[in-house]
């Protein structure tokens, strides 16, 4: 009986017990006592940016959105968009191995010697997934590696202007570039654009932005797509258009029903109060790797409330913190590794609601200062302590140095000891 039970017990722990090495914490740490609303921590509400300035902003906006479309395109090498069928075997769905019968046939219907196979002026007609490879299955890096798939790449919003590059063997999957991303989604998601909605769009400068997330729009009364913060919509007089695919695979113009209240010109001002609000309605969203569930992460979050004041930025955080580096109005400053020293210059030069701080694989947004300690926003999954993983799974406001309290002599790194480098968006 007791050598049943010893075997049982056996059988359990190998099968279940070692699925998360490290232990997972249901008690909340205590930064998130702190006020999760950003307007807490407004400072200063004067325009950050003129409103000549704000004009430049969007133009340089608008020309980055629309790139794609532009003549001198050049579409980006096979190395750079097949990467994903080199990278090393992960786990699937089942927490297996992916088998080599299922790689070699993602391998065969990516079709890499016939890129680029084609070359159409596009544009989103669906929010979606992008993926790495022609594929819905994930790819994780540890059996327990959930929520992070790999071949997930970005959430891409509907009317957002495509090069189409290629097509995959069975037809069900195109690999399309963006201003911001490149990957593969489903042919039904996009259409082609003609040459006179295209000019139109490009030559434009009446957008509209929603500063509500989640806004379900219509058209004669059926749901066309939810209006989100970072989509950018053209108004004409008192309508705003999106597209629908039709069955040739062409993009066609239709009015949507929408309320004025929910939506404000582009560029809004660029103001802290203004950034509050959009980052404040977005609190109570969950955490989504590359976009999943449609939900954003810590670079997505970044990027789409700030788009709102005419910054572009990058999909990647690294590339967000980097644009400091090539950009008149922003200031790149590299963090020195002794925590007092960063506190310092952190103290000194960052300024609430348009500096991003960056660390591998993390960004995070300054809003400023709370008894005496730097305070961010980020859109985070866990913290780490000596106790375990605190998971914070969404939009968080924290000090530096989340989770401190529940650490012994040896703590892991803190945020604080993470963060290499700052971009001032605006000096």
């Amino acid at each position: 009986m007791f050598l049943q039970i010893g075997i049982l017990f056996l059988i359990i722990l190998f099968f279940g017990g070692c699925a998360t090495k490290e232990a997972i914490l249901d008690s909340n740490i205590d930064d998130l006592s702190l006020s999760q609303r950003a307007v807490m921590y407004i400072s200063d509400n004067k325009e950050i940016a003129t409103s000549n300035f704000s004009l430049k902003l969007r133009e340089e906006y608008l020309d980055k959105y629309f790139s794609v479309w532009n003549k001198d395109f050049v579409p980006p090498s096979k190395e750079d968009v097949f990467w994903g069928l080199s990278s090393k075997r992960g786990f699937g769905e089942s927490k297996r191995y992916h088998s080599d019968g299922f790689l070699d046939e993602l391998r065969l219907n990516a079709d890499v010697d016939s890129y680029p196979s084609k070359n159409d002026y596009a544009i989103m007609v669906k929010t979606a997934n992008v993926r790495v490879l022609p594929t819905i299955k994930p790819r994780f890096s540890k059996q327990d590696g959930y929520p992070f798939d790999r071949w997930q790449n970005s959430l891409i919003f509907a009317w957002t202007p495509i090069r189409i590059l290629h097509e995959d063997k069975t037809k069900e999957w195109l690999l399309v570039q963006s201003a911001f991303v490149s990957g593969w989604v489903k042919f039904d998601e996009v259409a082609k654009i003609s040459k006179k909605d295209m000019n139109n769009l490009m030559h434009t400068r009446d957008f509209v932005v929603p500063i509500k997330d989640r806004i379900p729009l219509y058209h004669k009364d059926k749901f066309v797509v939810n209006a989100r913060i970072g989509m950018l919509f053209q108004k004409i007089d008192n309508k705003i258009y999106g597209y629908y695919r039709n069955n040739e695979g062409l993009a066609i113009k239709i009015p949507l029903s929408f309320d004025t209240n929910l939506f404000s010109k582009f560029p809004l001002a660029f103001t802290q109060s203004n950034i509050a609000n959009l980052a404040d309605s977005l609190n109570l969203e969950n955490y989504g790797w590359g976009g999943m569930y449609e939900n954003r992460d810590c670079s997505a979050f970044i990027r789409d409330v700030l788009m709102n004041v005419g910054i572009f930025l990058p999909r990647n955080s690294l590339a967000q913190v980097n644009t400091a580096k090539s950009s008149p109005y922003s200031t790149y400053i590299t963090l020195p590794k002794d925590n007092d020293e960063k506190i310092e210059i952190i103290k000194k030069s960052a300024l609430p609601f348009r500096t991003i701080f960056w660390l591998k694989g993390h960004i995070m947004l300054y809003i400023g200062e709370y008894n005496n300690q730097p305070i961010v926003m980020h859109d985070v999954w866990a913290v780490n302590s000596s106790k375990g993983l605190n998971i914070l799974g969404g939009i968080s406001i924290t000090t530096l140095i989340p989770g401190n309290e529940q650490n012994g002599i040896n703590p892991p790194p803190s945020l604080l000891d993470r963060i290499e480098a700052m971009n001032i968006i605006v000096k």
